[in-house]
């Protein structure tokens, strides 16, 4: 059964704070952690916690060796940072590809930065359970807006299957130091979830989100 169902039925970055900054240019910044976790029927996922850096796709790799497949076919990932390096994250993306692997973010955990706009949104399916929260903010160079760097991640995300415009807008409007959050129904209206076939939850194939659609209705209604 799938983990969801189970717990609730230059090197560009992406903006962190200037102390997160500090730490990661002078390499003191902690690898994420990647362990595995075993629910009461025995089916083991993975549990990924911490700053993206340097070398974690191999670390992800390794621990992706030690999980098996739910009932889709999938290994299962889930999710609890705070973002970090832009290029390692997509580093990440590519071995999900090659794995099939789902995200998740549950409930209590938060998952930001590149963790939400490039890893959790590559997922096959992805979830962010009741009480998870996903944090979206630009892209940034140093500390400067990066256009480029935010059309790569909108784009990444548009080749995974959500609507390019819903990353980049939030992407665009919001600075490197701010965040705007995301609850598990929030994440469902923008279309960033993708929950399993016979869920009904989420942004359907072939729909629009919900509050996308919403959205224009409402211009439409002026």
């Amino acid at each position: 059964m799938m983990l969801a169902f189970k717990r609730i039925v230059p090197i560009i970055r992406l903006g962190l704070s200037a102390s997160l900054i500090i730490a990661a240019s002078s390499n003191s910044a902690a690898a994420m952690d990647f362990s595995t976790k075993q629910l009461s029927d025995g089916d083991r996922f993975i549990s990924a916690k911490g700053e993206i850096v340097d070398g974690d796709t191999e670390r992800l790799r390794i621990a992706l060796q030690s999980v098996g497949r739910n009932r889709y076919g999938n290994k299962e990932m889930a999710l609890e940072s705070g973002g970090g390096l832009v290029a390692e994250a997509l580093k990440m993306v590519a071995l999900m590809d090659e794995e099939k692997v789902s995200t998740v973010v549950l409930p209590g955990a938060m998952c930001s930065s590149a963790c939400a706009q490039i890893v959790f949104l590559a997922g096959v399916h992805r979830v962010v359970a009741d009480g998870g929260l996903l944090g979206f903010h630009t892209c940034a160079a140093g500390r400067n807006k990066s256009p480029l760097c935010n059309e790569i991640i909108a784009q990444n995300a548009f080749e995974h299957g959500t609507d390019y415009g819903s990353v980049m807008a939030f992407m665009k409007y919001t600075g490197p130091s701010e965040m705007i959050w995301f609850s598990s129904k929030d994440a469902d209206c923008y279309g960033f979830t993708r929950w399993p076939p016979g869920v009904n939850r989420g942004k359907q194939p072939g729909e629009i989100a919900p509050c996308i659609e919403r959205a224009i209705k409402g211009l439409f209604a002026r």
